[in-house]
């Protein structure tokens, strides 16, 4: 409860009365839901009644629906019963007694039918019913197949009309021209139909795709899965949707093999995600391209409500089609599109609460005192107790008030994280979209909102410094057929996303909160509201940083527009057609920097004065500054990115063989804010595929792109790829393998560019200056010039060359199993070269790029995938994956070192980004081991309780030769996810659970800052006292200062392996009569969270495992109701 009053008293006012409403609606839901079980007793007493009015009591006592031929209810005559609190079974038997009327029960709806069907009084009739208040509608519901479909759920839209079919697919519904029936039936996709002048409908219910006969994206189109000869995988509209996070960059996490997912900041705005896919393949551009509806854009504006489908193209033969741009692979963003359907409106509104999944420990005063005196007692071990000059920082006396708190004033103990920063924060998000169309054109149209609060307390005066993104997202796509043949379609797509961000004006708070001395300030603030600080490197206020300093806001306004036309050629020759399309985006940045100084002043007092004068020994006085007004500075930045694409398309079926064709030219210009001249792109790109008798597979793909990051002559670079697949399933030796519903096998081979070259351009070029000052005949005003780097006219292109080899398996339409081993070797990595000796005068910053590099990366992915559905309602799911991708530095262009360096490379035959350090093999316990052990040469000497490295080159010495390769890289080896799920009449529950392993991170404050930011592991630190006891030692001895356990080593890389519960959903979806009342299709009520829990091996608890110190915004996790309703 506590959570929720906190949640209620975040909340905007009208946003808490909207919770109020929704709370107030949903329990009349309930109670009208529940209210069908308060009447099961009936009692009745009429005499010569007739039948009808009879039913109408029963109705009424007990809240069933009564559907029956008006006529059979007419010639019953007359009830004579006297009942009482009897079951409703033995009422109707009692009333319809001797009438030749049987019934059923089913769904809270009582049918009735003529009893010379068959069928028994309390059985199934096999008769379909009609209502006896008006005549209706009959019909057949059958599969894709012709098989009648029992059980099916038939519901007039907005009534409380509804019925269902026999055992031979029949039923008769009461319903009029211009009513919506909705046709229902778990494993089958719904479908509407408006009823019209005929009394008589046929109805065909497809099932729901199966894993197998699902329909993929690919590269620029669509194939069935089956046929699918690459390495893809994808998710949908639903599973995205489980996760409240704000970037849905972060909804893809453990949800697709072969994709890593790093969220490495949290901050409003501002959170980042980093995406590989299959790991690290090289050292420049390491992250995969983001396509959305095929034009590169950024995740982080999508509302996932504008969403269909999300994939990742992983091969060679995937990616080729994109050229330059997929070598790192590629993620394909397809948003949702209209329907030739009635017009469908989906509302979604979500209120959430967001906190920080991990929070820096915190000592009170009187811990970090005596830290702070055992730092000061292990760098001076001789100083006698009673020293007169050489004292610790703090006396018995201070201590002892520090721990009673019985003088605060003087000896405050002040937690800055409680009071700075709230603990629950509120994120609300509210989406409406309709969907629909005609033959002839349909639509989507999506409007949302997200509201995210950050996590600082503020005092709003005249501005307001809160941390905050306010996100309004529209899009509307719309796809038309121009003529009444539908040979010739268009489509405009259109998309806004217009960003609000706040936050202080500084960006190094978490820094300062986290080294603020818990005992050194009474608080932020004199009594006269003025700013305190302290000393060193505390003379900066963390509150004044956030309240004082002025704020920031930035309001990005991003439109982004795509049209397009598509034209059949089968005048030509059957199966061609053309496509343009033309995409425009912009998006303008306007920044206002509002800044002002402020007074800071300092409290005079003395920690160790034993007096009792009262506060007289207490006073503030000024250290500098003046409270100014707001300085306000503003600008804007404006980016464009054009995107013309022309495309050729061939589909034609000759027998037994298909062949698909694509031809495709494209040309792209991005002008980004600071550069001078745009940057461009063009290229042209092909696809051919064959296929014979859905049992083999082939296809070729083949780029030729250019890029001017290049010279002239190395600007173009022709990438081809081949790929087959052999359906052994479809063989007719396997086809009394009935269990066996897929097994294919898949290969690829393919080259693909990468132009990414790090942050500079033109490397082909010299980049000469001017500098200095002064007159210079040739130079005119410029005394000097300088070269800040050497071009080099050969760059060229680095090259990807990757094989994959795949195996698909389908059992008993609920198992499936995908298994793909892959290998990618890159070379002309461009590197800075290590090789070229300093006689030549060249400086390791000018030196000249080459295509020098290698880089191998090989691993596997394994996804495992289990549907199945009951015939009680009851259906599960689950979705395991698995991934290693592991790469290696080949061939690095640096030098050798000696021979008695136990490791000779620093970076070849390692894996990208591999830590090196000293190895830590436990502390030292004394100076007696101290003087036994090899001697240190790394700057600083040992002393009791500083780590102990080992001598890996065995030479009698600890300096530099003894660094060796430690831990992993900051990017995972490992990656896995498991999705499970269950869904009963209307429950549904599931959760996501993702984890990384082979990673490692060192927390740059740990180990580093410990003389200034102490924590709660450090009160386990090394002391003699609990060396002798044995007591378990969780650091190494404090000092004020650097000690020799101060450097690279393994003791301080943590290992930031993880499982954590990403996601989590409890939901259920109401139904029966009283949503069709409201005219309502459908209405959902669900919680659900984020980054709920999780396990992991580090040695501290104070960060989160993604993120790697506590300078940065930490990761949140989210706890989260939201209601949808689909009319």
């Amino acid at each position: 409860m506590h959570f929720f009053r906190i949640c209620m008293r975040h909340l905007p006012p009208q946003i808490g009365l909207y919770m109020k409403l929704l709370i107030l609606f949903l329990c009349l839901g309930l109670l009208h839901v529940s209210a069908k079980t308060y009447g099961q007793y009936v009692s009745l007493s009429v005499k010569d009644t007739p039948l009808e009015t009879v039913i109408q009591q029963l109705r009424g006592q007990t809240g069933y629906d009564f559907v029956a031929d008006r006529k059979l209810v007419r010639r019953a005559g007359n009830v004579n019963v006297q009942l009482h609190q009897a079951t409703l079974e033995q009422a109707l038997n009692a009333c319809l007694k001797g009438k030749s009327i049987a019934y059923r029960i089913s769904g809270g709806i009582v049918t009735l039918v003529p009893e010379k069907t068959g069928a028994h009084q309390s059985g199934i009739s096999p008769a379909p019913p009609i209502s006896y208040l008006q005549q209706g509608i009959s019909g057949k519901v059958t599969d894709s197949l012709g098989n009648p479909l029992a059980g099916v759920t038939i519901v007039v839209r907005g009534s409380s009309q509804g019925s269902s079919t026999d055992d031979d697919g029949h039923f008769l519904l009461p319903a009029k021209p211009g009513d919506i029936v909705d046709f229902r039936l778990v494993g089958y996709q719904s479908q509407s139909v408006t009823i019209g002048g005929s009394t008589t409908l046929d109805i065909i219910l497809q099932p729901e795709a199966s894993d197998l006969d699902e329909v993929v994206v690919v590269a620029y189109g669509t194939q069935k899965k089956e046929t699918v000869t690459g390495a893809i995988a994808s998710i949908r509209t639903k599973e995205i949707k489980q996760s409240p996070a704000a970037n849905l960059a972060v909804t893809l996490a453990g949800r697709l093999p072969g994709l890593t997912a790093i969220q490495r900041s949290g901050e409003p705005g501002r959170d980042y995600t980093a995406l590989f896919l299959r790991g690290q393949g090289t050292l420049n551009g390491q992250n995969p391209i983001i396509l959305v509806d095929g034009v590169e854009r950024d995740l982080t504006y999508i509302d996932p409500n504008e969403v269909e489908s999300v994939t990742i193209l992983k091969d060679a033969s995937s990616t080729a089609l994109f050229g330059v741009r997929g070598a790192n692979g590629v993620v394909l963003v397809t948003t949702r599109r209209g329907s030739s359907s009635a017009p469908q409106i989906n509302f979604t509104a979500e209120v959430g609460m967001q906190d920080f999944t991990r929070k820096n420990s915190v000592l009170n005063a009187y811990d970090w005192a005596r830290l702070k005196n055992e730092a000061w007692k292990n760098d001076n071990p001789g100083v006698a107790a009673d020293d007169p000059v050489n004292k610790p920082p703090y006396s018995d006396y201070a201590l002892e008030r520090y721990r009673l708190q019985d003088d605060p004033l003087r000896y405050p103990s002040n937690n800055w994280r409680e009071l700075l920063m709230n603990d629950f924060v509120p994120q609300n998000r509210y989406n409406l979209n309709i969907s629909g169309g005609s033959n002839r054109i349909q639509y989507f149209v999506n409007v949302g909102y997200l509201d995210q609060a950050g996590q600082w307390k503020v005092d709003q005066k005249d501005y307001d410094p809160s941390s905050y993104l306010k996100r309004y997202n529209f899009r509307s796509n719309i796809d038309a057929a121009l003529n009444r043949a539908q040979t010739l379609k268009t489509f405009l797509n259109v998309a806004g996303y217009l960003e609000k961000v706040n936050s202080p004006f500084q960006n190094t708070i978490f820094r300062y909160i986290n080294n603020q001395f818990p005992s050194i300030l009474p608080g932020p603030l004199t009594p006269d509201g003025e700013v305190i600080i302290g000393s060193g490197l505390y003379n900066t206020s963390p509150y004044a940083m956030i309240n004082r300093s002025g704020y920031t806001q930035g309001t990005n306004n991003n439109i982004l527009a795509s049209w397009g036309m598509q034209q059949d050629l089968d005048v030509l020759t059957e199966g061609l057609s053309a496509k343009f399309m033309m995409s425009f985006d912009t998006r303008t940045v306007y920044q206002l920097n509002a800044s002002r100084n402020y007074e800071t002043w300092t409290q005079i007092m003395d920690p160790n004065l034993q007096t009792h004068d009262g506060r007289d020994s207490v006073y503030y006085t000024k250290v500098a500054g003046e409270n100014t007004p707001l300085s306000m500075a503003s600008g804007a930045t404006f980016e464009s990115f054009s995107n013309f694409q022309f495309l050729l398309n061939y589909n034609r079926s000759f027998g037994d063989h298909h062949v698909t064709g694509l031809l495709m030219g494209q040309q792209e210009q991005r002008i980004r804010p600071g550069d001078r001249l745009p940057f461009n792109l063009r290229g042209i790109s092909s696809r051919l595929t064959y296929g014979y008798k859905n049992l083999y597979f082939a296809e070729f793909n083949a780029g030729y792109n250019g890029s001017e990051q290049f010279a002239k002559g190395q600007r173009y670079g022709f990438f081809p790829s081949v790929s087959g697949s052999w359906v052994i399933s479809s063989e007719r030796f396997m086809q009394d393998v009935h269990f066996m519903d897929l097994l294919k096998l898949r290969a690829s081979y393919g080259q693909v560019g990468n132009d990414r070259l790090g942050s500079k351009r033109f490397l082909y070029l010299d980049d000469i200056q001017r500098a200095g000052g002064g007159y210079s005949p040739s130079l005119g005003v410029g005394a000097t010039i300088s070269e800040s780097y050497i071009g080099n006219p050969n760059i060229k292109w680095e090259i990807a060359d990757k094989v994959n080899l795949g195996l698909e398996l389908g059992l008993f339409r609920q198992l499936n199993l995908t298994v793909d081993v892959f290998s990618e070797k890159r070379s002309n990595v461009l590197i800075s070269r290590g090789m070229v000796p300093m006689i030549t005068g060249i400086a390791e910053g000018v030196r000249p790029p080459a295509n020098m590099g290698i880089v191998e990366n090989k691993g596997y992915e394994i996804e495992l995938k289990y549907n199945k559905r009951f015939a009680n309602s009851l259906s599960i799911f689950s979705n395991l994956n698995f991934n290693r991708a592991a790469n290696k530095v080949v061939f690095m262009d640096e030098p050798m070192l000696s021979d008695d360096y136990a490791y000779r490379y620093r970076q070849t035959g390692y894996p990208i980004g591999q830590h090196f350090g000293y190895v830590a093999d436990g502390f030292f316990g004394s100076q007696e081991e101290i003087d036994q052990y090899a001697p240190y040469a790394i700057g600083r000497n040992p002393r009791p309780g500083d780590l102990k490295y080992v001598d890996v080159n065995n030479d009698g010495v600890i300096n530099d030769r003894d660094i060796a390769p430690i831990g992993h890289s900051m990017v995972p080896t490992y990656t896995y996810g498991a999705a499970l799920g269950i869904s009963y009449k209307g429950f549904s529950v599931s959760a996501l659970f993702q984890g990384v392993a082979g990673v490692s991170m060192y927390l740059s404050d740990i180990g580093v800052y410990e003389t200034y930011d102490f924590r709660a592991r450090m009160l386990q630190a090394w002391t003699p006292e609990r060396h002798a006891s044995g007591a378990e030692i969780l650091y190494p001895a404090l000092s004020t200062g650097l000690s020799s356990s101060n450097t690279n080593n393994s003791f301080y890389l943590e290992n930031t392996s993880f499982v954590r519960l990403k996601n989590a959903e409890v939901g259920y979806e109401f139904s029966g009569n009283w949503v069709s009342r409201i005219r309502a299709q459908s209405i959902r009520i669900y919680v659900n969270g984020m980054n709920l829990f999780t396990w992991d091996q580090m040695r501290t608890k104070d960060y989160d495992p993604e993120i790697s110190n506590s300078f940065t915004y930490p990761v949140y996790r989210v706890f989260n109701a939201g209601i949808n309703i689909i009319y």
